[in-house]
C-alpha cells in the first residue's frame, strides 16, 4: 500500500505527462469563465434597465421589464455553461477511470456523446448528495437568524445548523467514493449503494481515507496560491502598460483557466482514483500494464 504522501505525489506529477490536453481542458474553463463573465455584464445591464423603470412589484413585471435581447443572452449563457460544466464533468470522471486502472497517460477528448453521459451521471449525482445537506443548512441558518420566533426555536435552528455542516461534510466523504464506485462500475446506480461504498471506506480506513483527501486539498491549495501568486504578478505588469484595472482581472481570469483551474481537477480526480484503487485492494502486481 503506498504511502499518503506517494499517492498525492503521483497525483502532482499525473497532469505533466500530457500538457497539451491540459491545456485543451484548460480552454473548456477558459471559455466557461468568458460565458459567465458576459452573462454577469448582461444581467447588471438588464438590473440597471430595471432600475430605470417604475416600481415593478411581481415576478412577471421584472421578467418583463428586461430587455429580449438580454433575457436571450443570458439563457443562452446558461446553457453554454451548462454544457461546458457537463463536458468537464465527464472528461474528469475519465481521469478517476484512468486513476482506478492506474493509466498513466492522460484521456481522450474524442468520444463526445459519452464524455457527456458521464458528466450528467457525475452531475446527477453531485446533486443528489448535496440536496439534503443544503436544505438542513438553510433550515438551520432561517430558523437561527428569525427573529420573530422564540429562543428556543432560534437555538433549535443553532442545532440544526451545525448538525448540517457536519452531515455535509460526511456527505462530501461519500460523495467521493460514491462517483468512484460509478465510474469504476460504469452505472449510476453504483454511486448509491450507500453500504458498499461505507464498505469501501472501512477497507481503505476512515482515517486514511481523510488524510489523503486532505493532504491533496492542502497540496493543490499551495501550487494554487504560490502560482496564483506568479500569475497576479504578470497581470499586474500587463495592467500597468495598459493602465486598465480591467486588463487585471482579465488576464488573472485567462491564467486561472487556463493553467491552474484544469490542473487543480485533474490531480484531485487522480488522487479519487488512486484512492479507490486502494480501497479494492488493487495491488501493485495488478496495476495495469502501461504502468511500466
Amino acid at each position: 500500500m503506498s504511502s499518503i504522501t506517494d499517492v498525492v505525489k503521483e497525483g502532482l506529477k499525473y497532469p505533466l505527462n500530457d500538457g497539451k490536453k491540459v491545456l485543451t481542458l484548460g480552454i473548456l474553463f477558459l471559455i466557461s469563465s468568458l460565458v459567465s463573465l458576459f452573462m454577469q455584464y448582461t444581467v447588471f445591464d438588464s438590473i440597471r434597465v430595471m432600475s430605470d423603470m417604475a416600481p415593478l412589484d411581481t415576478i412577471q413585471g421584472v421578467i418583463s421589464a428586461v430587455p429580449p435581447t438580454n433575457m436571450t443572452l443570458i439563457v443562452l449563457s446558461w446553457i453554454v455553461t451548462l454544457a461546458l460544466m457537463l463536458f468537464t464533468s465527464g472528461y474528469i470522471y475519465d481521469v478517476i477511470k484512468f486513476g482506478i486502472e492506474k493509466k498513466f497517460e492522460l484521456p481522450e477528448f474524442k468520444d463526445i456523446k459519452r464524455i457527456f453521459i458521464n458528466g450528467i451521471r457525475s452531475f446527477i449525482v453531485g446533486i443528489a448528495y448535496s440536496i439534503l445537506p443544503m436544505i438542513l443548512f438553510f433550515l438551520g441558518l432561517m430558523l437561527t437568524v428569525n427573529e420573530a420566533v422564540d429562543s428556543s426555536v432560534n437555538a433549535i435552528g443553532g442545532f440544526i445548523f451545525i448538525i448540517a455542516i457536519a452531515f455535509a461534510i460526511f456527505c462530501a466523504l461519500m460523495e467521493v467514493m460514491a462517483l468512484c464506485n460509478m465510474v469504476k462500475n460504469d452505472e449510476l446506480a453504483a454511486a448509491f449503494r450507500f453500504k458498499e461504498i461505507l464498505a469501501l471506506i472501512k477497507n481503505l480506513g476512515w482515517g486514511r481515507y481523510i488524510g489523503i483527501l486532505l493532504f491533496a486539498l492542502v497540496a493543490v491549495m499551495i501550487v494554487s496560491v504560490f502560482f496564483s501568486f506568479i500569475f497576479g504578478a504578470i497581470a499586474t505588469g500587463i495592467s500597468i502598460i495598459f493602465g486598465s484595472a480591467f486588463v487585471l482581472a482579465l488576464v488573472n481570469m485567462i491564467l486561472n483557466s487556463l493553467l491552474i483551474n484544469p490542473y487543480v481537477s485533474i490531480v484531485i480526480s487522480r488522487v479519487y482514483g488512486s484512492v479507490y484503487r486502494e480501497a479494492i485492494g488493487e495491488s501493485d502486481a495488478n496495476e495495469s500494464i502501461d504502468a511500466i
